[in-house]
């Protein structure tokens, strides 16, 4: 049941993600004045054409290590954010929603309404930047989704995260936060 909540969560957040482009089809049917004429078939027209990566991916020789789930399980924090790219950033969250909320509507989901924060190309890059809720606390926890991407047209996008069982946000023991480093893709 938990993995078919986050597959909609999932399912959701992309379709979020893909409402703010503006998708136009466009058909003309062909005027009756004008002849229409049949393409000649080319020769290599018969055969398929695949497509051939430019980069052939290669298996890296030491795994990345997961995080443990049962060393992050109960780890709750402030989020910490910096963006170290030359793009204007959006990160949304989605919450999980506390026992006593969920068990009083018991017709919801598990996650409350997401919420955004927008970031200047660079801000917060050296030492990142808290955030907050205008109306309460914002302590990050096990469970909750994360996702950043560009606003300036780029298609560039960080994530899905799911806390504490992705490779980000990562877990600080000194100051007991979930710090999500924002960097440009290396090419």
């Amino acid at each position: 049941m938990y993995l078919i909540i986050l597959g909609l969560l999932g399912l959701g957040l992309i379709v979020l993600l893909l409402s703010r482009f503006n998708f136009t089809v466009q058909v003309e049917s062909p005027s009756s004045d004008q002849p229409t004429t049949q393409p000649t078939p080319s020769p290599s027209a018969d055969r398929p054409t695949t497509p051939t990566p430019s980069v052939t991916p290669t298996p890296s020789s030491t795994p990345t290590p997961q995080p443990t789930p049962t060393s992050q399980a109960f780890r709750q924090g402030n989020l910490r954010v910096s963006n170290q790219t030359e793009h204007p950033i959006r990160v949304a969250l989605l919450y999980q929603r506390t026992r006593n909320d969920v068990e009083s509507e018991p017709n919801s989901t598990g996650y409350g309404e997401p919420v955004h924060w927008d970031f200047a190309p660079n801000e917060g890059s050296t030492k990142g930047l808290i955030l907050s809720l205008p109306t309460a606390e914002l302590k990050l926890q096990t469970g909750d989704i994360l996702v950043a991407f560009a606003q300036d047209g780029s298609r560039r996008y960080w994530g899905p995260y799911v806390v504490g069982e992705t490779i980000a946000p990562v877990w600080d023991n000194n100051v007991s936060e979930w710090q999500l480093i924002l960097q440009p893709e290396i090419q």
